[in-house]
């Protein structure tokens, strides 16, 4: 059976699956994150510089799902600055 599939079959699987087409990212975004991923980054207090980033995806989606505007960008915009987010590195 492919991995995806196995996936599905725990509730977390199904969650990452579900967000993965509610937000339009591939699983590969999302997957690096795990437990160690977390715990290593709580461990070495990495998680801090993190915080802008994610409150600007926050931001982005509520804008994405109309919970609130940037009249200047488009969903376009809106959902390449959320993967760019996504995808980006220091």
């Amino acid at each position: 059976m492919h991995a995806r599939f196995l996936r599905e079959f725990s509730p977390i699987g199904a969650n990452a699956i579900f967000c993965c087409n509610y937000l339009d990212v591939t699983l590969s975004h999302i997957c690096r994150i795990n437990k160690q991923y977390v715990w290593f980054a709580h461990k070495q207090n990495v998680i801090l510089p993190e915080v802008d980033k994610i409150n600007l995806i926050k931001e982005m989606l509520n804008v994405k799902y109309d919970f609130a505007s940037v009249p200047v960008l488009d969903l376009a915009d809106i959902v390449y600055s959320i993967v760019y987010c996504l995808l980006c590195t220091e």
